[in-house]
Order: structure tokens, then C-alpha cells, then sequence
């Protein structure tokens, strides 16, 4: 999951962007998103959203064993439908949906929506699950009836509860491939995930824990998750400043300047300086 760079002065950092995308993939990544949530999609324009469609395409391109999905989704099914056009012609591999996320909408409105994306056919669907962002939680019930719907092919779950994964888990029933986010990616990994969306900050640390998962080194494994949980803690995507957190973080783990969130948002001025304090005990053990 990659960050949108800007300059100081909130343009597209190209170069930035590159540098990203070869970072994530040197640490082990097997696949890059452009323009997720952390990378700021509702905040550029057409032309800059399809300039980051491009550069990402381009350097996950360099191999052939890289995924490259793209964030298509939009506050109506029709914008999304014109991201994913997009997206498809390109050459991606998937697209990442998000609900609708300004009018509240019902269930009949989420799964027409994604009916209406997927039977377009312009690129597999991975539905991503956020309330906080979306404003609409996706039931581990809800989520089976749409993993029936052909084209959605996975689902990106940001959710951590124990009770829910296990629920959404059961109720998708291998329909669907299941990636969870960094902070439950132990969990979701015991109860059969494919894998994670992971910020990308916490790539090293999700590579070196899935390493440890696979040759069944769980101790090893249990004690990463523990330190990467604590390294960046949860603060919410309903949180003041999460999103230019993020962005330092990104910054300070990665070396590459990734430049401030676009306004209005912040950072707590001291959030460097409190992630290098905890960043040795995760290092030392990835």
C-alpha cells in the first residue's frame, strides 16, 4: 500500500514515487497498490491519479512476478467505473473498491455497486473493507453474499476483532481470498488468509513475519506482530493526524521523502521523533 509523495508545495513527487515502489519491492513485497487511502486518492485530480496509475505500472513492470493493483474506487459507482476503464486498459492486474463513502448507503446500494463494477469486467475486484472511511460496515454475513458476485476475487479487511475475522472467515467460505492488514496479519494468516495489504512502512517487518509463518517458526512470528503493533500503534483512521502520521512514518522508515499530506491535514509535530524511539526493537528482530 503505497503513499501519494508530494513536494513541499503539494505537487506529485515523481521521483519520490519510484524510489517507493523499488523500496517496497526490495523489501520483499509481491505486489504494490496505487493510490489507496494512504495514498491520498480523493485528494488528486484525474491527471494525477492516472500520472500515479502510470508510474506504478511502470516499476512494477520491471518484473514479472509483481502484482500491480490500483485504487479505483470514487464517491459513485460511476467514477469508480471510470478509474477502473482506466486501470484496465493500462494493464493492472486488480482494482481495490472501497463503498461509496460520502452518502451513507444500505446494503441493496453496496452490492449494486459492486454487481455494477465487477460486471464491467475491466479488472478483478478486491473489495475493501474500512468503515471508518466508507461510513458502511460490511458484515462477515454481508461479505459472503458478496463474495458470490463474479469478478470480486478478494477482500482487503481492516478490521482486527478476533470474533469478526473468524466470522468473516466462515461466512466467505474460499469464495473469495482474504488479505488483512498489518495488525492482524498473524491472525489472519492462521485462519487462512492469502496474505496482506500491508502499509508501507510495515513491509519489512510483514515480509519477515510471513517468512517466519511459513516454515511454522510461530514464536518467531508472534513475537514480530507483537513489536510491529507496538512500533505503530493503532490510531484510527477517525484519528486526528493519522494520515499525516502515515506519511512520516512512511518517510522515516523508507528514507525517502514522502512529503506532507495535502491540506487540511496534519501531523502531530512530534510524531518522528516518537516512531525512532520505538523503531530499534522492531528492527532488531526483522
Amino acid at each position: 500500500m503505497l503513499v501519494t509523495p508530494f513536494t513541499a508545495d503539494y505537487q506529485l513527487n515523481e521521483p519520490a514515487l519510484r524510489a517507493q515502489c523499488k523500496w517496497a519491492i526490495d523489501k520483499g513485497a509481491q505486489g504494490v497498490v496505487a493510490a489507496p487511502s494512504i495514498g491520498e486518492f480523493l485528494h488528486m485530480n484525474e491527471t494525477e491519479r492516472t500520472r500515479v496509475f502510470e508510474i506504478v505500472l511502470e516499476e512494477a513492470s520491471q518484473r514479472s512476478d509483481i502484482s500491480a493493483v490500483a485504487m479505483t474506487s470514487g464517491a459513485t459507482t460511476l467514477e469508480t467505473l471510470h478509474y477502473a476503464s482506466l486501470a484496465g486498459k493500462m494493464g493492472y492486474d486488480a482494482q481495490q473498491v472501497i463503498p461509496p463513502y460520502y452518502w451513507r448507503c444500505g446494503e441493496a446500494e453496496v452490492e449494486r455497486h459492486y454487481r455494477m463494477v465487477a460486471e464491467a469486467g475491466d479488472l478483478p475486484v478486491v473489495i475493501y473493507h474500512n468503515p471508518a472511511l466508507s461510513k458502511f460496515n460490511i458484515s462477515p454475513k454481508f461479505a459472503g453474499k458478496l463474495a458470490t458476485i463474479p469478478g470480486v476475487v478478494a477482500f482487503k479487511e481492516v478490521l482486527t476483532d478476533l470474533q469478526h475475522l473468524e466470522a468473516l472467515y466462515d461466512e466467505v467460505g474460499g469464495r473469495a481470498e482474504i488479505y488483512n492488514t498489518f495488525r492482524a496479519l498473524l491472525a489472519g494468516l492462521m485462519l487462512g488468509a492469502a496474505g496482506g495489504f500491508i502499509n508501507i512502512f510495515a513491509v519489512p517487518a510483514a515480509v519477515a513475519l510471513l517468512k517466519a509463518f511459513e516454515v511454522r517458526d510461530l514464536a518467531r512470528a508472534e513475537e514480530i506482530q507483537r513489536r510491529l503493533n507496538r512500533c505503530f500503534p493503532r490510531g484510527g483512521e477517525e484519528t486526528l493526524g493519522h494520515l499525516g502520521t502515515t506519511k512520516v512514518t512512511a518517510s522515516v522508515v523508507t528514507g525517502i521523502d514522502m512529503g506532507p499530506a495535502r491540506p487540511p491535514y496534519m501531523a502531530p509535530d512530534d510524531a518522528a521523533e516518537r516512531l525512532q524511539q520505538r523503531l530499534p526493537a522492531l528492527m532488531e528482530i526483522i
